[in-house]
């Protein structure tokens, strides 16, 4: 059970479906599709009755969920110490962030309910993809390489 697949998961019940779900978290529509599957794999139990145009939660995605939602909170809470211990940045809900008084150094995804970068006060901006290295889809193959 990864932390993806259950923030997947959530994503679909928030957003009433796999499509909206993936415009929220801003991925590709398979991917709340394929994190749920796996997800659903592990107990060997469907957490969605997918039939019509509709996503519902089975008796399993009713059972899943309030764990699921208390697994969430504690990997913000934990993000949001070790920030506040100066051990790095964290990303999380915007909501969140804002509650727990930290500084925002960016938003990753502007607008409500999105995520937000924290770091301690005073700490540098944190740098994307290391320091000077180009983004993944920045690199391209030398001709002849």
């Amino acid at each position: 059970m990864e932390i993806r697949q259950l923030r997947h998961s959530m994503a679909v019940v928030t957003h009433g479906g796999f499509t909206a779900a993936a415009r929220a978290e801003l991925i590709v529509r398979s991917a709340p599709s394929t994190s749920v599957r796996n997800l659903e794999r592990e107990p060997g139990a469907e957490l969605f009755d997918r039939t019509g145009l509709r996503v519902i939660l089975t008796e399993a995605g009713r059972t899943l969920l309030p764990s699921a939602r208390s697994v969430l909170a504690a990997r913000c809470s934990l993000l949001i110490d070790l920030v506040r211990a100066g051990i790095g940045v964290a990303s999380v809900p915007r909501r969140i962030g804002e509650e727990a008084g930290l500084p925002c150094v960016s938003i990753r995804r502007p607008g409500p309910g999105r995520t937000v970068v924290l770091a301690r006060a005073g700490a540098p901006p944190p740098q994307p993809w290391g320091a000077g290295a180009p983004r993944p889809a920045d690199r391209r193959r030398s001709p002849g390489g």
